[in-house]
């Protein structure tokens, strides 16, 4: 959705402050919600508030053209919009990837082969995602349709820290470098 539940907030914003990415990938971009809690954490806490000053790149992709924002000259070092699973191969590695409320869009076979292909080459993939499988409904976006449940099991073939939030699942996943989940 172009906006999520607020259960997974605080979680997901501990784990990017805790891995201190200096690159990010925003997957499924929304409104820029991620990108401009990541940009507040890891630029602005840190007295950077120009946008000649920042020092973490953040990117995003998002797969419908119609969602749009401000926050995206602002927040954003570049955002692609296309199908994430079609040029995960193509993406550039990234310390860290944030998958908030997305991969249960796609079905679980296509969402593990996107996992798979972002931790061959980042640091570290957060993934955020409803604890419930539920139908939903957007603005006529044919990308909102919710096509998997996700449980801790999917994540098993990582090292990973997993937590549930509400209706809420975070998982934070070990990929090629990583330092944190071990």
């Amino acid at each position: 959705m172009p906006h999520s539940s607020h259960h997974a907030l605080t979680t997901v914003m501990d784990a990017v402050v805790r891995l201190q990415p200096a690159s990010v990938l925003d997957v499924g971009v929304g409104y820029g919600k991620w990108g401009f809690l990541v940009r507040e954490a890891l630029d602005f806490m840190n007295g950077r508030h120009a946008r000649h000053e920042f020092l973490v790149r953040i990117d995003g992709i998002e797969a419908f053209p119609g969602y749009t924002s401000p926050l995206y000259e602002w927040v954003y070092d570049d955002v692609h919009y296309g199908d994430v699973a079609s040029v995960s191969d193509d993406l550039l590695p990234y310390d860290l990837v944030v998958i908030g409320d997305v991969i249960e869009h796609m079905p679980k076979s296509s969402g593990l082969r996107l996992l798979r292909s972002l931790l061959k080459k980042s640091r570290n993939v957060i993934v955020a995602t409803p604890s419930e499988f539920f139908e939903q409904e957007v603005l006529g976006n044919p990308w909102e349709q919710h096509q998997s449940r996700w449980v801790r099991e999917d994540f098993a073939e990582w090292p990973y820290d997993f937590q549930m939030i509400g209706m809420s699942i975070v998982a934070v996943l070990g990929g090629c470098g990583c330092t944190w989940p071990t």
